[in-house]
């Protein structure tokens, strides 16, 4: 099973690893700390070596982490690599997957809790789909942006921690704020600056939110 040195540290930019398997354009490390796309967060892009990783995802069961790289040319089994996360947008990355935990806390408090029917985490910004009968309102969401800034402002430190009962179950905390994630966020929400939260229509009966980092 790969290391996920994500998990031990997210701000690991680079590290040494050995190539375990290689199989058509993917290479599975002993290590690593790309980050596999999971839970609505985008796969890390990188290096390998010189060679760029072009993406990052799990296997089938979920055990290891699948480098997908331009060429395998310059690689073997056994091979000692350096990896290198492409950091800028891994950290936007970070900071934007917190800010939607934040947004979420307040859109509940807002029009109760709702269902969540996707979400992509990328450098951009969150895109959040809830099932809603009607349109969230420009007033609604100025609000819950106004509520985030406010709470990142605070400079409360983010925890994280795995469930000692179930393993590969992770825990995300900023001051009253409390969900399973098991993503890549900075140590701090004032980490996070200004957001800005925009909603679209999701389609019959939904709505999105966009939440991007300014």
């Amino acid at each position: 099973m790969t290391e996920k040195l994500f998990n031990i540290d997210p701000y690991i930019k680079e590290f040494d690893a050995t190539i375990v398997s290689i199989n058509n354009n993917q290479i599975i490390l002993d290590k690593t700390a790309f980050y596999a796309e999971s839970g609505g967060q985008v796969g890390d892009i990188g290096f390998l070596n010189r060679t760029r990783v072009l993406d990052t995802i799990y296997d089938e069961k979920k055990e290891n982490i699948l480098h997908i790289i331009d060429s395998i040319q310059d690689f073997k089994t056994g091979d000692k690599v350096i990896g290198k996360i492409d950091w800028d947008r891994r950290y936007r990355i970070m900071k934007n997957h917190a800010a939607s935990h934040i947004m979420e806390y307040f859109l509940y408090k807002t029009f109760g809790i709702l269902k969540l029917v996707g979400t992509t985490v990328s450098e951009k910004h969150d895109s959040s789909t809830y099932e809603h009968p009607g349109p969230f309102n420009h007033e609604q969401i100025k609000e819950i942006e106004k509520l985030s800034n406010e709470f990142i402002s605070k400079g409360y430190e983010i925890e994280r921690w795995e469930d000692p009962d179930r393993p590969g179950w992770w825990y995300w905390k900023a001051g009253v704020i409390k969900m399973p994630c098991g993503g890549t966020h900075p140590k701090n929400v004032k980490e996070i600056g200004q957001i800005s939260i925009k909603r679209k229509s999701g389609g019959k009966g939904r709505e999105k939110v966009l939440t991007s980092i300014i």
